[in-house]
């Protein structure tokens, strides 16, 4: 059986219009400003950014990217005992909740239904294929007496599984699994509690459990038991595919985390890299520099033309049947996007 480890960055859900570290701040403003009475506390963080701001006085210093400005005030804590992070957790949860899209609500799909049982939304269905293929879905056209038409799912036996390492606070995967489970149109659905080995390395914003994605990881046991599955994940991994995930510098300990496990690793046979670059390709080097492996490939591109490709390849009038989809094509549509 062949294991596959997804590694996802903040560009895999960025398609979405979920904020990245660089435009959070940002994303944040539109929220605040449509409506302050709704989130009042976001005037906090506000002000204690432009406290901040004198820093820039001094160096140079970007506190419209969450990730410097955590770090800085990471930094305060860890010398100091200021824990100001207090301030920003429900202010991030409060800006990804807003920012996530939900999956719709499905009472009816036409005749044509193979591209409609994912929903008719455009991102939603590339999403929702790609989530089924990782689950091997399998989805069956059922009409009952009354002439109405519905669909059992299930999942079909596959010889690759699939698992998930991500670095981002939100429930883009998990909403998909909720999409299946409250939609009438599906009579049966698959009732077991996991669905897929997914870890969180920095907390979801379902637990309310989110930790700063900064420099002083090591220093929260809050979350060790998810680093511990997530390593347990790569250590066992025959492949690791790490999608909008730039690498970077700051990030150093995400390195010796994947070093780490990696020395245990028994059958390690390829690592691919999927997400975008700038003109000189500085991510490229940063990789190109950390991975020694004669199985490594990059790849300078965005997560939605990934879930492009999966999408047509699964929906190819080949792959049709009349009375079920199945979600198996995964590792056809990786190869031909990353040799193309």
């Amino acid at each position: 059986m062949e294991k596959v480890v997804y590694v996802l960055g903040a560009g895999f859900s960025a398609p979405l219009g979920l904020p990245v570290m660089t435009n959070f701040i940002l994303k944040a403003k539109d929220l605040y400003f449509s409506n302050q009475d709704e989130h009042p506390h976001f005037k906090e963080v506000f002000d204690l950014l432009n406290d901040m701001s004198v820093i820039k006085n001094f160096f140079n210093t970007d506190l419209y990217n969450i990730e410097e400005t955590l770090s800085i005030l990471e930094m305060t804590n860890y010398l100091n005992g200021v824990n100001e992070f207090e301030k920003f957790k429900k202010f991030i949860v409060d800006v990804i909740k807003y920012s996530t899209p939900d999956y719709e609500n499905l009472n009816y799909v036409p005749g044509n239904w193979h591209r409609f049982i994912l929903g008719t939304n455009e991102l939603s269905k590339l999403y929702g294929c790609f989530i089924s293929n990782l689950l091997g879905l399998e989805i069956f056209r059922n009409e009952n007496q009354n002439h109405t038409r519905g669909f059992d799912v299930y999942k079909t036996s596959v010889d690759t599984t699939y698992s998930v390492i991500s670095f981002n606070y939100d429930m883009v995967i998990e909403n998909y699994f909720d999409f299946i489970k409250r939609n009438e149109i599906f009579y049966n659905y698959i009732k077991e509690e996991k669905w897929l080995d997914i870890t969180k390395l920095h907390g979801c914003i379902s637990k309310n459990n989110i930790v700063p994605p900064t420099w002083n990881k090591s220093s929260n046991k809050e979350l060790l038991k998810e680093w511990q599955k997530s390593w347990d994940l790569l250590k066992d991994a025959n492949q690791i595919r790490i999608i909008g995930y730039s690498l970077p510098i700051t990030d150093s300990y995400i390195k010796y985390f994947f070093k780490s496990a990696i020395m245990q690793s028994k059958h390690l046979k390829k690592i691919d890299v999927i997400t975008l670059d700038n003109p000189n390709m500085e991510t490229k080097k940063r990789y190109d520099d950390f991975i020694d492996f004669n199985y490594y490939r990059f790849k300078d591109g965005n997560t939605k033309d990934y879930l492009e490709t999966v999408f047509n390849r699964q929906f190819n009038p080949i792959n049709i049947r009349d009375k079920k989809v199945t979600f198996n094509i995964l590792e056809d549509a990786h190869n031909y996007f990353m040799s193309n």
